[in-house]
């Protein structure tokens, strides 16, 4: 017997110049989020390599009962074999490879016209690959800690900061000791900067050693920690933060201009006059189209009769605002530098013989 069951046909409604690229774009999203589901669901249980300090295999994970893992191994002709179980403690290495979810992951993090309807998906691949690792997260070679940093800087793209950070300190506190827990420590010492919470973020981050290898988390991390000493009031710990991205790191992520103009509110707190105005001009000369330029002609204005009176201004007449030169009515620029005395005459021979 044949059963037949209507048809339903959709139906575009676009303008026909349109119409490609949206239907285009309609297929590529909805392809996108029908892949985040198989992708969590390839991260099964093996079979993988797994090294214990008596011998390598390779084998599918069954299950983890308290401290013995039981695994089956795979034989040689490919037929199952019994299921055997393995001390934790012994266990060295599990090779799980990378889940591909993660690239995915990230791409829709960083996409800027990505939809809240793929961020969602990406939460809800994410949750089921934390659920089926998380008996196994403290294994070496599972990767369920990187899933839930993974997850938390979905929130960090969104901006929800409470949200991010609750999964960072869960991964800081469980997997204390390995590269995702200070990883997450890093990721969660920017978002409590972000959020406000500028004491967490100087306890996360304060004297952690720089991600040398990542420039982007290394900027953000010391741009968080000058940003919450500053808001803390310790201009002089906020300076040793923004500076290094000036001195070390000046061509990646706009470091230069970013951590000149974020060290100019150090400056005037500090009353160091001098490097307030040379630091000035430093972005007027090298950075004028830079948004950091504005910053700058803001504190030229604001601080102006300070630094003349301090005596630090050097060059004024050189240092300009949108209205033209610094200096006061009355004042052509700083003074100018006494001229150097007159070398002496070169003596002839007609001195150089008088006795």
């Amino acid at each position: 017997m044949r059963i037949s069951l209507p048809l339903k046909v959709f139906t575009f409604h676009v303008k026909s110049s349109e119409s490609f690229y949206v239907l285009r774009k309609t297929y590529r999203t909805a392809l996108g989020l029908a892949l985040l589901a198989p992708l969590a669901a390839s991260a099964q249980l093996g079979p993988w390599p797994i090294q214990t300090k008596q011998t390598a295999f390779e084998a599918s994970i069954v299950k983890r009962d308290k401290d013995i893992l039981w695994v089956e191994r795979k034989s040689a002709d490919g037929t199952r074999s019994p299921q055997i179980g393995l001390p934790v403690a012994d266990v060295v290495q599990i090779g799980m490879p990378r889940p591909a979810l993660f690239d995915a992951v990230e791409k829709i993090r960083l996409a800027p016209a990505a939809t809240d309807r793929q961020f969602a998906a990406a939460h809800a691949a994410l949750d089921k690959m934390i659920l089926q690792l998380r008996s196994l997260r403290d294994l070496p070679g599972i990767p369920a800690n990187e899933a839930m940093v993974a997850k938390a800087r979905l929130y960090d793209a969104k901006g929800l900061w409470r949200e991010s950070t609750r999964l960072y300190e869960d991964v800081v506190l469980k997997a204390a000791g390995t590269a995702a827990a200070s990883n997450a420590q890093i990721l969660a010492g920017i978002a409590y900067a972000q959020g406000g919470e500028h004491h967490s973020a100087v306890e996360y981050l304060g004297g952690i050693p720089l991600p040398e290898e990542d420039e982007e988390i290394l900027s953000k991390l010391l741009f968080a920690l000058g940003d919450s000493y500053f808001a803390l009031g310790n201009y002089d710990n906020a300076l040793l933060s923004y500076l290094p991205l000036v001195v070390f790191y000046p061509f990646v992520h706009d470091n230069e201009p970013r951590g000149l103009a974020a060290a100019l509110a150090c400056y005037a707190e500090l009353k160091e006059w001098e490097p307030l105005y040379r630091a000035i001009q430093e972005i007027q000369k090298n950075y004028p189209a830079h948004p950091a330029a504005q910053t700058a002609a803001e504190f030229l204005e604001k601080y102006q009769k300070e630094l003349i009176d301090a005596g630090q201004f050097v060059d004024a007449a050189k240092l300009t605002t949108a209205d033209g030169a610094v200096a006061p009515a009355g004042v052509a620029g700083a003074p100018a530098a006494p001229e150097a005395p007159a070398a002496p005459a070169t003596p002839t021979n007609e001195t150089s013989n008088v006795q």
